[in-house]
């Protein structure tokens, strides 16, 4: 059995979406159970009983735009915090919550652990599943130094290694692919990769590589990998809306949306198995963010991460 924990509070839309979601989960899924953490209040209906579903009430919600303070870590009967002491305690599998990035990851680590020391974790977003793709970092890291963006090229590669058969090959993304090119930062990180016997980097990646080409490992700082993902999903969203009834476009980019991009993304270089899904996901959006996490639970990553970064 895979053993979900579900962070019912985080989203936008409020915990009805998790609730339907966790339902169509478990009809689709005969191996999977799963555990809700919510926040009762006043009118919200709960989900009809069933054999492998659980429901957890908590007395407090972390809101999305909370800051990361002192007092978060003190705030055991969150949802937030018991979904992710449930796996730190091994009775779940893997974590889904919409919630609070900040507090996700600032959490994560309190609860969790680090796999290595000085290794920060980061979020990982498949642009496509077959073959793998990703870029990391997505917003876990803002402000980074030339070690941290090394250390991200390792848990991309790692996480690539363990989910796909393809080598992994590291692309540091850049305003251009001259040495010239980018800041200090920049410069630095891409003369220690090149002296790093693993993973396999091959050099600055432009823009335009991070749907297509050689590199499956795109490298960027928190900051400017939100931005792309969040400029990227405008795009598509806009391509739809312009193409709706015309032809078979809308149907094409509509199949693109739901075949070629997993929904959540991944939190790597902790101690367990994580997915943040977007704070304005719908219901598709819900299930996609759980499916990610049987994925990456069914082939255990964070273990197979472990191992790989700290033989």
């Amino acid at each position: 059995m895979i053993r979900v924990a579900l962070d019912a509070m985080g989203g936008d839309l409020g915990p009805r979406i998790a609730f339907d979601g966790a339902v169509e989960i478990l009809s689709r899924h005969k191996y999977v159970v799963i555990t809700i953490y919510y926040s009762s209040y006043s009118g919200l209906e709960l989900p009809a009983p069933h054999e492998r579903l659980s429901l957890i009430a908590c007395s407090d919600v972390i809101d999305g735009d909370e800051e990361i303070v002192l007092s978060l870590f003190r705030r055991r009967n969150s949802t937030l915090y018991q979904s992710l002491n449930a796996l730190a305690q091994q009775s779940s599998d893997v974590v889904v919550t919409l919630g609070n990035t900040g507090a996700m990851v600032a959490l994560a680590r309190h609860i969790l652990g680090v796999l290595r020391p000085k290794l920060y974790p980061a979020l990982i977003r498949e642009l496509y599943s077959n073959p793998l793709r990703c870029l990391v970092d997505l917003g876990a890291n803002v402000h980074c130094p030339p070690s941290m963006l090394v250390g991200f090229a390792e848990l991309g590669a790692a996480y690539i290694e363990a989910l796909s058969d393809e080598p992994p090959r590291v692309g540091l993304l850049n305003v251009g692919v001259e040495n010239s090119k980018g800041s200090a930062v920049i410069r630095e990180t891409d003369r220690l990769l090149a002296n790093k016997k693993w993973p396999d980097y091959f050099g600055y990646a432009e823009g335009t590589e991070l749907f297509d080409g050689d590199k499956n490992v795109i490298v960027c700082d928190g900051m400017v990998g939100n931005a792309v993902l969040k400029a990227s999903e405008g795009l598509l969203s806009f391509m739809m809306s312009k193409f709706k009834g015309v032809g078979g476009a809308s149907s094409l980019f509509e199949t693109f949306y739901q075949t070629e991009r997993r929904h959540g993304a991944c939190l790597v270089g902790v101690r367990g198995n994580l997915v943040k899904g977007h704070g304005c996901s719908d219901l598709s959006a819900m299930i996609g963010a759980i499916e990610y996490g049987i994925d990456i639970a069914r082939a255990d990553l964070y273990s197979a991460i472990e191992a790989r970064l700290c033989s």
